[in-house]
Parts: structure tokens; C-alpha cells; sequence
């Protein structure tokens, strides 16, 4: 059985993933000289690129520290979680519906995507022509945001954790495929988190206006984690 319009657009809350630190609110000091690895900001934001770029499984999340994703139909996505696999995704998500709070579920297998009534609960697959996530690409999300990030620089290198933190920021038109509709005038903050080690993609905080409905002060994080583990989506029974 094919799902409603409604809950087909509501699908869509997969592009999204998140667990919540106070990162992005760090406000940007000058490190010293010995502080900082020898590679620029941009430089390192490009090893992180190419490491990422050779991930084949990651779990990620997504959420708010301030505001809300508009996803469609007044669905308002507030935090999601999911993970990648070598042959598909699927999506654990939270969001509200006017006055309604909705769990969504959805797997993406190949070509098939199944997705639980908001409502009910129960499974239904999509057909292909009506899926919500032909658009949606992960992988190429982490790629877009690494290699269009702009103006890098350090905030601080924290050697105890091994960490980086950059700042830039980003042309809203790269996150099409986390938040769906953006403002494309909009080139909001962005912070990354890089570990040294093995030069990936920890966190993201973007701070600012991405979707036209945005505060100013929306903050969203992504962040990710269980690198190159062994998994796979199955089908929902």
C-alpha cells in the first residue's frame, strides 16, 4: 500500500541528522603559532574532504540549537538520526505537525524506499516516482559542504583531543540536500570539527539563515560518528 501525499512529504525529514554540543557558540581566538599544524585551514579542510571521500559506512545526526528545519505541508523537523550503509540508508526522525509531535522511520534500499505512517506506525513502501529521497545523497552533502566552505580559518587546535576547529562559511545552496529548500542569497557561518588522526568530519554547526523561514540565529548540527563499521540496511518487516 502507497503512503498519503502527506506522509510522503514527510519522508523528506531523512535528509536530516543530529546530536547537540556547545560548540558552535565557541566565539574565534587567534591561535598561536605553535598551536596550529602546519597545513592552512583550507588545506586541512580538503585532507578531510578526501578522507571522507573513502567512508564507507557512518551513522550521523541532526538537530537544532536554535530553530526548526521547514520540511513541508508546516512539517517542522526538530532532530533526526540515521545511518549510511554500502546499500542504503535508514532514518530515525522527530518532528512537529502543527499542533501534532510525529516519529517518522524510513529505509532506503537500492532502489526501494519504506517509510512508517506518521500516525500509525506501520511500514508502506513508496514507489520509485513518488519517493521523497531520489534528491537525497549524504555522502555528496559531507563532499558539497567540504569543498564549497569558503574564507576557512582556524578557531583554536585543541591538541588534548586532537582536534581541529575551522571557521567559514558556506553558500546555502550546498545544504539543499539536508534541509531541501534554502535561501540561495544566504551564506551562513559554518564551524567544522576535524579530528588530526584521521582527518575526518566529526561535527558541522551552520549558524545562520539557510532556509528562507530562518531566524537569522538558527543554529543546526550534523555530526558523525561509527566510521567504516560493518552494516546493512535491511528491509522492513
Amino acid at each position: 500500500m502507497r503512503v498519503k501525499a502527506l506522509y510522503i512529504l514527510a519522508g523528506l525529514v531523512f535528509i536530516v541528522m543530529a546530536s547537540v554540543t556547545a560548540c558552535s557558540n565557541e566565539q574565534p581566538i587567534t591561535p598561536t603559532t605553535q598551536s596550529l599544524p602546519q597545513q592552512t585551514a583550507s588545506e586541512a579542510i580538503e585532507l578531510s574532504r578526501l578522507a571522507m571521500s573513502n567512508v564507507k559506512s557512518f551513522r550521523f545526526q541532526f538537530t537544532h540549537e536554535i530553530g526548526q528545519t521547514i520540511i513541508a505541508l508546516g512539517l517542522e523537523l526538530t532532530k533526526a538520526g540515521g545511518l549510511v550503509a554500502p546499500n542504503g540508508i535508514n532514518i530515525e526522525a522527530e518532528a512537529n505537525l502543527g499542533r501534532a509531535f510525529v516519529k517518522i522511520e524510513a529505509a532506503v534500499i537500492d532502489e526501494e524506499t519504506w517509510m512508517t505512517n506518521p500516525l500509525t506506525g506501520v511500514w508502506s513502501e513508496i514507489a520509485p516516482e513518488n519517493s521523497p529521497f531520489s534528491f537525497i545523497d549524504p555522502v555528496k552533502m559531507v563532499s558539497d559542504i567540504l569543498a564549497e566552505t569558503k574564507q576557512a580559518e582556524y578557531v583554536k587546535y585543541t591538541s588534548s583531543n586532537k582536534e581541529l576547529l575551522i571557521k567559514g562559511s558556506l553558500p546555502a545552496s550546498s545544504l539543499e540536500n539536508l534541509v531541501g529548500s534554502v535561501d540561495r542569497y544566504s551564506e551562513p557561518l559554518v564551524f567544522l570539527n576535524i579530528e588530526t588522526e584521521t582527518m575526518l568530519l566529526k561535527r558541522v554547526a551552520i549558524r545562520g539563515m539557510v532556509q528562507p523561514e530562518d531566524d537569522p540565529d538558527t543554529v543546526r548540527i550534523i555530526t558523525f560518528s561509527d566510521f567504516n563499521k560493518t552494516v546493512s540496511i535491511k528491509r522492513p518487516t
